[in-house]
């Protein structure tokens, strides 16, 4: 089971993320439209692999 505190970082993260995802695509004319989909998605996959690498440990 995940502590409360680690699950509310996880979720903030995540919606952090989605958030500079949506800003950036509605600025994707402008460069950093796409920098802010970029930091959004870096985000994202640094949480998610995060989460997978620690779920995969033996220890």
């Amino acid at each position: 089971m995940i502590p409360t505190d680690q699950l509310h970082t996880m979720l903030g993260l995540l919606l952090f993320g989605f958030l500079m995802l949506g800003i950036g695509f509605s600025f994707r004319d402008k460069g950093w439209g796409v920098g802010l989909m970029l930091f959004g998605s870096a985000v994202l996959l640094v949480t998610i692999g995060t989460r997978i690498l620690k779920a995969v440990s033996l220890s």
